[in-house]
This record gives C-alpha cells, structure tokens and sequence, in this order.
C-alpha cells in the first residue's frame, strides 16, 4: 500500500510542477503571448510556430488551447488561426515530452534550488514569476525521477502484476482508461510521461502504452471542449474542430498498433518508444489538420448550436441600487459596470483589423451591435454615477467618481469611434472592392497591435491606480504617434511612386490610421487622473506652449 501512496504523491507532485510552470510563464509572458498570437493572425505558419512555441512554454498543449479559444472569443484572432495555432500546441507538448523522458533529472535539485532563491530574493513580479517556473519544472524532473523508481518497486508485486496484465490484454479499455486519466489530470504531457516510465520500466507492456497514449490524446483534446461548453461559438469552433481532427487520427492508428511496433520497434530504444510514438501520432495529425483545416472547422461549426443572446444581454449587473447608502460601495459597483463597458470596447478594438482586412459583414453587424451595448452601459453608469455625486462625499470618493466617469466617457468614445467611422470605412472598402497594398496593410497591422497593447495597459492602469503603469501608458502616447506618421509618410511615398493598390486605398489609409490614432488618445488619457494623483502631472505640448507664451 505504501508503493501506491508514493506513486500518487509523485503523480500530485508532477501535475503541481507543470501548473507552477504554467502560472510562472503566463504571469512573465502572459501579455507578450496576446502580442505574438495578434502578430500570427492570418498567417499559417506563424500561428502553428506560435502554438508549438506557447506549448512548449507552459508544457499543455490544452492550457495552449484554452489560451487560442479565449483569444478567438475575444475576437483577438479568427477561429482559422486558433484552430492552427492548436495543431502547433499539440507538437510542442509531444517535443516537450521527448526532452523530459530523457535523463536529465540530475540538473532537478539545481533548478529548484534556483527557483527558490530567486523567489525569495526578489519582490519584482516578473523575476519572481520566472522563479516559479523554474521551481516548477524541477519538481517535474524530481516527479519524473520518482515515479520511476515507485514503478520499479511495482513491478515485484505479483498480485498487481496480474491485475494490469488482464487490464493491459484490453486495447479498449486501455484506450478509455487514457482518455480519463488525461483529463483527470488536465495534461497529456503528465500521463505520456508517466507512460513512458511504466515502459521502461516493465511495468506496462510497450502496446498497452501506446493505447494508454492514444487515449491520453483525445482526452487532452476533450478537455478545451468541455471547459468552453458555456463558452461563444468562437471558442468552440476550434478547440472541437482539433478534438475531431485528434480522434480521426487515433481512430486510424488504433487497428495498426500492433504492426508499428513489429515494424519500427526496434529503431530506437524502450525508453524512447511511447514518446517517439506520441510524436509521430501528433504529427500525423497536425498535417492532415493543416491540409483539412476549412473542412473540420466547417464541420465544427455545424456541430455547434448557435449563440444564445438573450434580451438583457447588454443590461448592467453591477449597478446596485443598494449600495448607493454605502459611497465607498456604490463606487466599487460602478468600477466592476466600468470594466464590463471596457471589455466590450476593447473586443470592438481587437476586431477592426480582422474586419478592415477582410470586410466580414457578420463581423461588421456584430460590432455595432456592440457599440450600442456600450452605449446602453454608458448610460447606466453616467446616472449611477450621478447618484453618487449626489452624496455626501469625502474629497477623495468624489475624484474617483469624476475619474470613473471620464474613464466610462473614453470608453464610449472608443467605441463610436469604431462604430461612427471605422465600421463605415470597412463597409466603403467592401462597397468599391478594393484592397490595401501589402506594406499598407502591414503598416495598419503594426498600429493597430500598438493600440491594441496601449488597451491592455490602459485597463489595468485604471484597475491598480499604479504611478508606474501610469507613465508607461503616457510613453506609449509618443510610441504611437511615431508609427503613425511613418506610416503617413511612408504611404505617401507609395503614392509619389505611382503603386496602383496604395493610390486607390489612399483616404482609407490615412483614415483608418487617424482613427487608431485617436482611439490611442482616449486610452492614454487615463493615465492622467492617476498621475496626478501621485503628484506627477505629465507636460504635454500645449503646456509647454502656453508656459514659452
């Protein structure tokens, strides 16, 4: 009894060593990964290598999925893209695989010796978050370490040798018994590992662990599925199109296990056996996804039941009219209605570019009808907020009140400013059918993911009321009016040169970047009320102006 007890406590170790990985990168890198996931839209190749690389990264090719479907709900990427970025996650997890199965366990007590000192040394986030992940994946390589060994002491049992020798005759039962351990886990990389270790071990027969893998495979593909259910069509779409893509290959590869092993088990050694094979099977898969991608998301789609939206889908949910005894309470109310308003403004912001490029009229409908939420949200706050003027206010309660009113004025702003001209400039593309050169389309992208990231900070600048995120959000102001006119200058050399796409897109071009550039005002301006709060009140150029007059 005590040998099973260690191989669960290995087992728990190895699951908390991949989720510290995973929080420690997200936490270091979580904004850098939004960045390289917006610069992958519309590319094929970039968006698998982003995928591989993001996987390999946090070591679950289904947290790399869960990451694509929110981002493709948010409108940051289209559904093609997650789908690929996915099929590239599932490669990383299986390369990952393949290094961890080696013996490299003697470098474990090096890096959670690491991982602890720089966690406790430093109080900077981002070095503390790379710690952790450091930490993280030594207790991988001590789990790794010990379940090899609990699965050598195993092996002596007689009365369990013959339980999984009937267990393991079952390829079914195995294949089933693959897909609830990966989910139970939430990893395929744990139950492949701890495969491969039952292998080299004796434990388990080398076909039992190829079924116990094929199983491992669609239960990590199942995972993304069952924790989008609730989720929008556009993060189901591609995290069912790669289950089905997952359990199309393992369907073909199940009657012929038998026959890869009697052909190609002798290239190379036990010990790398199951995660060669994991390898493989994952690259099989990623290139008919590739090739059969339209078709799977088609068939994703079709499987799917439409969005639910319900009449009070735009109503506020915070605004409680109780609280309003309560100054301090009521403000908090208005925050959290604030920040439903942002996140919708920022997803309008998020799907210009995809809508610019391409001129989806669904797309477009469906930004206007965001618009009108925010304007609903806008509404509601602006009277809530007035009650709350209304009250009897400490100094402090009264500028968080007229701070949150400006933020919640930015923000509709933004979005008419989306709506009122670049949803009408999208429509005017499609109207004349015309297309943007390739440098003038690349010169939109670089902005927009500027504005894009500006969004991000500018959020949670309102949300901490931090000095420091303050002055990056007013440096990002400069950063943001130099891409702007490079691009003005640059598309006007385009034009002096006679190059056909740029003269006809020519006031599109200029219109879109003035409207970007303009919703990069309304983002930045929120790190004024914060900065003057810490007694750092930025000079702009109308203040050195009027200071010189």
């Amino acid at each position: 009894m005590t040998i099973f007890f260690e191989l669960l406590g290995a087992v728990a170790l190895l699951l908390w060593g991949l989720r510290m990985v995973r929080t420690g990168i997200m936490r270091a890198y979580g904004s850098s990964l939004k960045k390289l996931a917006r610069q992958a839209e519309g590319r094929v190749v970039p968006a698998f290598l982003s995928g591989l690389f993001v996987a390999i990264l946090l070591q679950s090719s289904a947290a790399t999925a869960m990451i694509a479907a929110t981002f493709s709900a948010q409108g940051v990427i289209g559904t093609m893209t997650a789908f690929l970025t996915i099929l590239g996650a599932d490669i990383g997890t299986a390369l990952a695989v393949l290094v961890a199965s080696q013996k490299i366990t003697v470098i474990s007590p090096v890096l959670i010796t690491v991982g602890v000192f720089g966690f406790l040394s430093t109080e900077r986030s981002k070095f503390r978050a790379i710690s952790r992940a450091l930490l993280g994946l030594g207790l991988i390589l001590l789990a790794l370490s010990l379940i090899a060994q609990t699965a050598a002491s195993l092996t002596k049992l007689e009365g369990f040798i013959s339980v999984v020798t009937v267990f393991a005759s079952q390829p079914f039962l195995m294949l089933l018994f693959g897909i609830v351990l990966s989910y139970l886990a939430h990893s395929s990389l744990a139950i492949v590992l701890l495969t491969t270790g039952f292998v080299a071990s004796g434990f388990l027969n080398l076909e039992a662990g190829l079924y116990l893998i094929l199983g491992a495979n669609i239960g990590s593909g199942l995972l993304p599925v069952i924790s989008n259910w609730n989720s929008k069509r556009g993060a189901r779409q591609p995290v069912t199109a790669n289950l089905l893509v997952r359990t199309l290959g393992v369907v073909l590869v199940y009657p012929f296990v038998s026959q890869i092993i009697a052909n190609y088990g002798t290239l190379v050694s036990p010990s790398l056996q199951p995660a060669i094979f994991h390898l493989a099977l994952n690259l099989a898969v990623a290139f008919v996804g590739l090739i059969l991608a339209k078709p799977f998301l088609a068939l994703a789609l079709n499987m799917l039941p439409e969005d639910v939206i319900t009449d009070d889908a735009i109503e506020p949910k915070y605004l409680d009219e109780t609280s309003l005894n309560s100054p301090a309470q009521a403000l908090a109310c208005a925050k959290r209605e604030a920040l439903v308003m942002a996140d919708i403004a920022q997803q309008m912001v998020t799907a210009v570019l995809p809508v610019i490029r391409d001129g989806d009229e669904q797309a477009i409908n469906a930004i206007i009808d965001m618009d009108d939420s925010v304007d609903h949200l806008f509404d509601a706050c602006k009277l809530y907020i007035a009650k709350i003027m209304q009250l009897e206010l400490t100094e402090e309660d009264s500028q968080r009140a007229l701070e949150l009113l400006s933020f919640t004025a930015n923000m509709e702003h933004i979005g008419d400013i989306v709506d009122g001209s670049l949803m009408d400039l999208a429509a005017k593309k499609n109207k004349l059918q015309i297309q943007f050169s390739d440098e003038g389309l690349a010169e939109i992208t670089d902005l927009h993911e500027a504005v894009c990231n500006t969004f991000d900070l500018a959020v949670s600048t309102f949300l901490t009321g931090e000095s420091e995120l303050a002055h990056q959000l007013f440096a990002a102001k400069a950063d943001i009016r130099k891409i702007e006119r490079n691009s003005v200058t640059t598309h006007l050399e385009r034009i002096g040169v006679g190059h056909a796409d740029s003269l006809d897109t020519s006031g599109l071009h200029l219109d879109v970047v003035r409207d970007l550039k303009r919703i990069n005002s309304h983002l930045t301006a929120i790190a004024y009320p914060v900065l003057k709060a810490s007694g750092e009140v930025p000079k702009t150029k109308w203040k050195r102006k009027e200071i010189k007059s």
